[in-house]
Parts: structure tokens; C-alpha cells; sequence
């Protein structure tokens, strides 16, 4: 396991928080870890993956909605999250090739000691922001 994802790992052991599955990948020339849990987001329960190796990049990657690009909803789909990719710095919304869609959130991260608490803290932010325009990205999808 690589120094982020032990540092991550003891983070949650002292944290007391036991929602994550932990994923390690072998002969991985990065020394990807993946920590799995879900969100629960206005009674929804959002796949969540923390994803950690050698590099400086952590990454936070949210599962929105599957296959949530359709005909029907494109262009306001995509002017929708233009809008909030505009909006918002720290994360980035896009349709993977199966059109599904994903919030990303990748963090810099410096000094393993402190990175639980940032990784943490932007779990906060993004429940916040998914909070607030889950329903109307609903409304966007299902339209």
C-alpha cells in the first residue's frame, strides 16, 4: 500500500470510520489504492471512490447518475453542468463513454499527515454542493 492510502487508512481507523472498502491493485506501476463507500444524497446512495498512489494527485470521483445522457435531455444536460463546471473550482462534472455521470474532485496533496482532514474536508463540500443541486440535475436527466 502506498505512504497516501496507509496515511488515508490510519486517518479513518483513528476516525472511527468504517464505510470504506479498500481496494489495492497489484503490479499497478502507480501503486493505485482505492477506498469504496457510497454518499447518501436526498436518499440516494452515490458510489464514492477515494483513489490514491505515488503521484501528488488524489482524486475524489462520485458515481451521479447512470446513464443519465440521453437524446431527450443533451443539450440542457449539457449546458446544466457547463454551468455548474463554470461555478465550481474544486470539482468537475463529465460523461464517461457509457454516458453515465461523474463528479470528479482532484486534490493536491503535499503532507500525508494532514491529507485525511483535506480529503475529509472536501467530502464535506461536495455533499454540500450535491445536496443542493442533486434534485435539479434529477430534473435535467429525467426531463
Amino acid at each position: 500500500m502506498n505512504n497516501r492510502a496507509e496515511a488515508f487508512k490510519k486517518f479513518l481507523e483513528e476516525k472511527n470510520i468504517n464505510s470504506f472498502q479498500i481496494n489495492e491493485f497489484e503490479n499497478n506501476e502507480f501503486n493505485t489504492v482505492v477506498f469504496r463507500s457510497n454518499l447518501d444524497i436526498k436518499g440516494q446512495k452515490l458510489p464514492v471512490l477515494v483513489i490514491l498512489d505515488d503521484s501528488i494527485y488524489g482524486m475524489i470521483r462520485v458515481f451521479v447518475a447512470a446513464k443519465a445522457l440521453n437524446k431527450d435531455n443533451e443539450t440542457e444536460l449539457r449546458i446544466g453542468i457547463n454551468e455548474l463546471n463554470k461555478t465550481y473550482k474544486s470539482f468537475k462534472y463529465y460523461f464517461d463513454n457509457e454516458d453515465n455521470l461523474i463528479l470528479d474532485c482532484c486534490i493536491l496533496l503535499n503532507e500525508i499527515e494532514k491529507e485525511g482532514n483535506l480529503i475529509y474536508t472536501m467530502f464535506d463540500v461536495i455533499i454540500k454542493h450535491l445536496n443542493n443541486e442533486y434534485k435539479n440535475l434529477m430534473q435535467l436527466i429525467w426531463k
